[in-house]
């Protein structure tokens, strides 16, 4: 079997983001990996990137499935340990969670460039 060397979740919600986000966060320190990076895009989406142990996958995945966050079916098996999983070997991985609701795009204010 080939070793898996990147995880790629997704998921979405009706949850929201502020609060769904804060959640995911613990989940992911909950389960002894460390987000290394995030991407918001305006109130739609949100793309955390983490580390974890393959040991800690089963973790990962019960406290993902606790938060509420509605887990892709590839994802799931994404999380599933497998026989060749070494306990020190770490996985990088990203986690793209979608907002559904009906609240506009959040706009920010660009400031000018001085020029």
């Amino acid at each position: 079997m080939v070793s898996r060397q990147f995880l790629r979740l997704s998921g979405f919600t009706r949850v929201d983001r502020i609060q769904m986000t804060d959640c995911v966060s613990e989940a992911i320190n909950q389960a002894g990996a460390w987000i290394t990076d995030f991407h918001l895009y305006s109130n739609i989406l949100i793309c955390i990137n983490f580390e974890v142990s393959i040991a800690n996958l089963d973790k990962l995945a019960i406290s993902l499935q606790a938060t509420g966050l509605q887990l892709s079916q590839e994802s799931l098996e994404q999380l599933m340990p497998t026989d060749t999983a070494q306990g020190q070997e770490e996985l990088v991985g990203t986690l793209q969670i979608t907002f559904i609701h009906n609240e506009p795009d959040l706009l920010r204010d660009v400031p000018a460039v001085p020029g």
